[in-house]
């Protein structure tokens, strides 16, 4: 593979694959050792669209690391119907809650297209800690990014202006909210028009009005139940208007 940063193409080696989560995300900012012990300890596996990794309430189990595809985060709602309120990027590692808690997963996370991931075991988590006592902080780090990017979705609801607040999901679901993350590219979000106008909490009609817009300024590319992010800094400035 030519660029290892290419995230809409599958097909990578085990060894490519385990390059781009060591150049993106979390496993990128870890001691190098604890991070030789990650990628040693996980096994790449390949998943179609619409797979389920693991459902809200499901026991602990391991880890997954985005290679390359897509994946939503969805939380049950008091009427037990699932709602997609986030999406990963490459680099992008979940699971860590339940697999160092031994509790019960608290989202649900589902393929949105062809998919690589790297996934470690939950045995393979609970030696990492044995071995490695500092471990812990390597990833309770990561457990301090799912938060922050938690309060971070509650802080941009509370955006009055409707079309600054569907720019800032944007931002989020393509992991540029505060930054542009270099070697990503042209950013593909797998949601429907529709599906960005729930999560925003904006009117539908008001939101394809946006979306529309946005494409016009040559910043958004739109296509069936998927939105193309060209311009990510020109996007965030808009915040600042």
């Amino acid at each position: 593979m030519n660029n290892p940063l290419n995230f809409t193409v599958n097909g990578t080696t085990e060894a490519e694959a385990k390059a781009i989560v060591s150049q993106l995300g979390w496993l990128s900012r870890t001691p190098e050792r604890f991070r030789d012990i990650v990628l040693r300890k996980s096994q790449l596996m390949n998943f179609g669209t619409g797979e389920t990794l693991y459902s809200a309430g499901d026991p602990a189990g391991g880890m997954y690391g985005l290679v390359s595809g897509g994946l939503s985060v969805s939380i049950e709602t008091n009427d037990l119907f699932p709602v997609t309120v986030h999406l990963y990027v490459p680099g992008t590692w979940t699971g860590d809650v339940a697999a160092i808690s031994g509790q019960p997963r608290l989202v649900g996370v589902t393929t949105t297209r062809a998919t690589q991931i790297l996934h470690l075991p939950l045995a393979a988590v609970n030696s990492i800690l044995v071995e490695e006592p500092e471990a812990y902080r390597s990833f309770a780090r990561l457990s301090h990014w799912h938060v922050s990017t938690a309060l971070g979705a509650v802080s941009d609801l509370m955006i009055r202006d409707s079309a600054k607040r569907l720019i800032a999901l944007l931002l989020r679901l393509s992991g540029c909210r505060r930054e542009t993350v270099s070697g990503f590219g042209v950013i593909e979000i797998d949601l429907s028009q529709d599906d960005l106008a729930i999560m925003s909490n904006v009117g539908r009609t008001k939101a394809n009005a946006i979306l529309r817009e946005l494409q016009a300024a040559g910043q958004i590319e739109i296509s069936y139940r998927r939105i193309r992010v060209l311009a990510p800094d020109a996007l965030r400035s808009r915040l600042s208007r």
